[in-house]
């Protein structure tokens, strides 16, 4: 079933059930996407390339190797 699909079906299955179930519902939906997230976090922290770079560029911000974002944005 299409992603689009599903999300019409969750909404109209929301829609009929009774008052209290709709926010438990909701609920579960935000956690379901916070897990998403943190699952992509996690996959990130664990690529030691990614991780590398992410040190680097905070050892940028604390020397003050820093370009403003417009200068950045010229160069595209």
């Amino acid at each position: 079933m299409r992603k689009a699909d599903l999300q019409r079906r969750a909404v109209t299955i929301i829609e009929q059930l009774s008052t209290e179930k709709p926010k438990i519902a909701n609920d579960y939906s935000a956690y379901l996407q916070d897990k998403e997230a943190w699952e992509a976090t996690h996959e990130l922290t664990n690529d030691p390339g990614i991780v590398k770079s992410l040190e680097r560029a905070e050892a940028d911000v604390k020397a003050g190797r820093l370009k403003h974002w417009s200068d950045v944005r010229r160069d595209l």
